[in-house]
């Protein structure tokens, strides 16, 4: 029996036994050695690896680094953040440093913790009985009243914005001002003017005026002098002494006391026509109104004399002015001018108004005529479109709808429906009306002679025999044992005593395909197709359209022993050949008139008129102007303008003369306005028309009346 030597668990330390022959042995766990793993290993590291000054510690089976104050780490490779937790205030930052922080505090504060505001008014001077206000990082100084500046330093000018009237001076105190003011004046802003008539005595009934910084008297008519104490005799006057009083010996056109009206020699004189009279000194004169002259007023200017009213027109003598008649055509001040009758014509369709004397003409562009060329000139009339075509009137010419079958400017050419055309196998092309035909070569037929006629129709090959279609003719294909065109004959055996009797049957089994039937010939077979279909076994659909011309863009289709076309969009017929009409069920309105076009049609508009169909009734009205608020109205081929009260003319442009009619009575002129008028009245006249007489005369001015 083995020994297990490891039954008294020998190894030490966490050690695990190996049971060998005659004894043991055991691993130690690391930081541990010897027989038994009694023994502790020591690991020495170099102090250099605990950074900052930390101390390295050996433990079991490794080390540890004692950091000095303010570090920390496996190796004490990082700063501790001694401001964790800590709270600089009013806006400081803390700076971390070796196992200590600091606060850097925002300016204005202080502290261990920025905690103290600090006195920003310590050494400050507020002058002048300010007060230093502490404020945060800063100071301010409330001032007393009168004073400004950062240290109340300045008098603070109470003269800015303040107004001392009528030439007063401001003069600035402490927290106020005072105004100086000019000789004549008083009151806080010196605006009174001082009362200098205050104790005055103007004589004899005269009035105390107050001046600036000073007085005047007015003086009662006959009196003069600082306090009108002096009698005054005026207009050259003389004074007489007389007893206990005085009179003036007034000079002549004078009167009054003290000569001191003038005579009004006006009295009982007429002046004519609205003319004033005009008092002078001991005379009169009459102030005459504009276009009357004389002595009272009494000759109505000729206001024609010197006139020249040119091209044929007439001067008309008004009060006080002129106006020419013109002759028809002409218009300005003189007749001068050549009226612009071109004014608001509107020559349509390209035409050029031509102004004449007293009207205008439209040249009209090619393919257009009537007044306003507003017309489409038929260009039909006197054409003759051939062969049943068709006149279509264009813009400056016209063009020829033909009818199947011609063509050329009027039609006059039959169009040669061979071109294209290939009649086959010798056929020859025959040209119709809007058509053709083939003539065949003896043998063929169908519309191109594609077609081997087939001559075995109405044959009878006898006896079996099978007839064989050749090119315009037929061949039996006897039996054995017979001849002869139709195989009528029998033929006999070398002995001459008995016909052949039996032939092998070729079309056992051969298929003839699409409806093909099998025919058994002597040693061979063939197989007659259904038509349309052609090859030893009919396999193959024979193809219809070799030689077909779809005309116009149509396509072929290869049907079973015939064609068909289809054809381009807008074209009809066999071969597409005919133009499909497509103004059939078209309603061209207001008098339009459909083309036909390929694939589409168009209509031609009466004049007016616009759209697909010509329902839209032209906006003659797009670019004209009707002038001075004249509004446009859309008529049918044109349009007309509804002026505002006061203006007339085609667009408007004529300012109506209120005055044509002379409404103004008894001299009165009249101003022409905007849809009325005003009546200046000669002088002695009132009322809207001047009709009214009135007792008072405004000198040498004129009334108006509206």
């Amino acid at each position: 029996t083995e020994i297990d030597e490891c039954d008294s668990d020998p190894c030490q330390n966490g050690g695990t036994c190996n049971d060998v022959v005659n004894g043991y042995n055991c691993d130690c766990v690391p930081g541990y050695e010897g027989d038994h793993c009694e023994n502790g290993k020591f690991f020495f590291h170099n102090s250099l690896d605990c950074q900052n000054g930390g101390t390295c510690v050996d433990d079991v089976n490794g080390y540890s680094c004692n950091c000095a104050p303010g570090y920390e780490g496996d190796h004490c490779e990082t700063d501790t953040d001694d401001c964790v937790g800590e709270d600089c205030q009013n806006g400081g930052t803390c700076v971390d440093n070796v196992n200590s922080y600091s606060c850097n505090c925002a300016p204005g504060y202080e502290g261990d913790h920025c905690e103290t505001d600090t006195d920003d008014c310590v050494g400050v001077d507020c002058q002048n009985g300010g007060t230093c206000v502490d404020d945060v990082n800063g100071n301010s100084c409330n001032c007393a009243p009168g004073y400004e500046g950062d240290h109340c330093e300045t008098d603070t000018d109470d003269c800015v914005g303040v107004d001392c009237q009528n030439g007063g001076t401001c003069v600035d105190n402490v927290n106020g001002y005072s105004c100086n003011c000019a000789p004549g004046y008083e009151g806080d802003h010196c605006e009174t003017d001082m009362d200098d008539c205050v104790g005055v005595d103007c004589q004899n009934g005269g009035t105390c005026v107050d001046d600036v910084n000073g007085y005047s008297c007015n003086c009662a008519p006959g009196y003069e002098g600082d306090h009108c104490e002096t009698v005054d005799c005026q207009n050259g006057g003389t004074c007489v002494d007389d007893v206990n009083g005085y009179s003036c010996n007034c000079a002549p056109g004078y009167e009054g006391d003290h000569c001191e009206t003038d005579t009004d020699d006006c009295v009982g004189v007429d002046c004519l026509n609205g003319g004033i009279c005009v008092d002078n000194v001991n005379s009169y004169s009459c102030n005459c109104a504009p276009g009357y002259e004389g002595d009272h007023c009494e000759t109505d200017t000729d206001d024609c004399v010197g006139v020249d009213c040119q091209n044929g027109g007439t001067c008309v003598d008004n009060v006080n002015s002129y106006s020419c008649n013109c002759a028809p055509g002409y218009e300005d001040d003189h007749c001068e001018t050549d009226t612009d009758d071109c004014v608001g014509v509107d020559c349509q369709n390209g035409g050029t108004c031509v102004d004449d004397i007293n009207g205008y003409s439209c040249n009209c562009a090619p393919g257009y005529e009537s007044d306003h060329c507003e017309t489409d000139a038929d260009d039909c009339v006197g054409v003759d479109c051939q062969n049943g075509g068709t006149c279509v009137d264009d813009v400056n010419g016209y063009s020829c709808n033909c009818a199947l079958g011609y063509e050329g400017d009027h039609c006059e050419t039959d169009t040669d429906d061979c071109v294209g055309v290939d009649c086959q196998n010798g056929g020859t092309c025959v040209d119709d009306i809007n058509g053709y035909s083939c003539n065949c070569a003896p043998g063929y037929e169908s519309d191109h002679c594609e077609t081997d006629t087939d001559d075995c129709v109405g044959v009878d090959c006898q006896n079996g025999g099978t007839c064989v279609d050749d090119i315009n003719g037929y061949s039996c294909n006897c039996a054995p044992g017979y001849e002869s065109d139709h195989c009528e004959t029998g033929k006999f055996s070398k002995n001459k005593s008995q016909y052949y009797v039996s032939d092998t049957d070729e079309c056992v089994g051969v298929d003839c395909q699409n409806g093909g039937t099998c025919v058994d010939n002597v040693n061979g077979y063939s197989c007659n197709c259904a038509p349309g279909y052609e090859g030893d076994h009919c396999e193959t659909d024979t193809d219809d359209c070799v030689g077909v011309d779809c005309q116009n863009g149509g396509t072929c289709v290869d049907n079973v022993n015939s064609y068909s076309c289809n054809c381009a969009p807008g074209y009809e017929g066999d071969h597409c050949e005919t133009d499909t009409d497509d103004c059939v069920g078209v309603d061209c309105q207001n008098g339009g008139t459909c083309v036909d076009n390929v694939n589409g049609y168009s209509c031609n508009c009466a004049p007016g008129y616009e759209g697909d169909h010509c329902e839209t009734d032209t906006d003659d009205c797009v670019g004209v102007d009707c002038q001075n608020g004249g509004t446009c109205v859309d008529n049918v081929n044109g349009y007309s303008c509804n002026c505002a009260p006061g203006y007339e003319g085609d667009h408007c442009e004529t300012d109506v003369d209120e005055c044509a009619s002379n409404p103004c009575a008894n001299g009165g002129i009249c101003e022409d306005e905007i849809n009325h008028f005003t009546c200046t009245c000669a002088p002695g006249y009132g009322g809207d028309y001047c009709e009214r007489g009135i007792g008072t005369f405004s000198h040498n001015n004129f009334l108006t009346a509206h």
